[in-house]
């Protein structure tokens, strides 16, 4: 008998609290602080390539390939580029889209759709799928796959479940595929949760991981193992899926002095990596793999 080969899971971080983000200010890390921050974390990298982003779309030719090459030399790589990029009609995602590829970048999350009040959401789902059509013929040509994370709200299409599988309708899964946002999924369907993973189980590429509970009706986000975000969803997803999915952990938890989220400088990064070694201790003995 052959002896079992042991199941491999391509994990990352969303590296919101390296850079200044939607507030426009002057913190980012180098390329070598962030693969620094990495290898410490013991993780690779869902990369924010958007107008305000770590990387803003237009200079991805010249600067994403330079993050790959200093993450490269800690063993490090990009697993995803998150990106704002809504309608296909929008500049410079294409191109920052082929230097991805070129880079060996195997996905992009794109920012999702949201419905607009007072206009019918049928109306409204049929276009988000037609536009969806146009990026996926763009990706097939490119060869990079997108994945929409869902998100919880009412604006938020893809939230139900059953319409972000109208939204992606006929569109093949390797072209344009879900990520699973097992928080968003449980806010928006506590105890039917279990109907988002069978309907969106064709569909689901990847798996996003974070945790949060209710006091009252307020969320609070809270450590991964610490919240309504349990074990058993991420094994359904999984099983469901057939196998291993790339998996990226999304921190909201970690607030600054100020008690909101805020960038960390990079000479006080020690915090925020151990909450992120930690969440990914959880994650990993979810997962059955070894601590590292």
């Amino acid at each position: 008998m052959k002896p079992a080969v042991a199941k491999h899971y391509d994990i990352g971080i969303l590296e919101k609290w390296f850079f200044d983000g939607g507030n426009g200010g002057p913190l980012k890390y180098t390329p070598d602080e962030m693969a620094q921050t990495l290898d410490e974390i013991g993780l690779d990298l869902e990369l924010t390539l958007r107008k305000q982003g770590h990387i803003s779309p237009e200079k991805a030719p010249d600067e994403l390939p330079v993050m790959a090459a200093a993450l490269a030399k800690k063993n490090r790589r990009i697993l995803w580029v998150a990106m704002d990029t809504v309608r296909p009609d929008e500049p410079h995602w294409e191109k920052a889209l082929r230097t991805a590829k070129q880079l060996g970048v195997p996905q992009y999350r794109h920012r999702g759709f949201q419905y607009r009040p007072g206009s019918p959401l049928k109306a409204q789902i049929a276009n988000f799928h037609s536009m969806a059509k146009e990026f996926a013929a763009a990706n097939k040509e490119i060869g990079i796959q997108a994945v929409y994370q869902i998100h919880a709200g009412r604006q938020m299409a893809g939230s139900a479940a059953w319409d972000l599988d109208l939204i992606l309708g006929d569109i093949d899964p390797k072209d344009f595929g879900v990520a699973f946002d097992v928080q968003h999924v449980m806010v928006e369907q506590t105890m039917s949760w279990p109907n988002a993973v069978e309907v969106l189980a064709p569909r689901t590429v990847a798996l996003c991981v974070k945790s949060f509970k209710f006091e009252g009706e307020q969320q609070i986000e809270v450590p991964l193992g610490e919240g309504r975000v349990k074990k058993a969803i991420v094994d359904q997803v999984i099983a469901a899926h057939g196998g291993p999915l790339p998996i990226c952990i999304h921190i909201e938890h970690f607030m600054g002095t100020a008690g909101k989220l805020a960038p960390v400088p990079f000479a006080q990064r020690a915090a925020i990596v151990e909450a992120f070694r930690a969440d990914a201790r959880v994650l990993r003995s979810w997962l059955g793999l070894a601590p590292v």
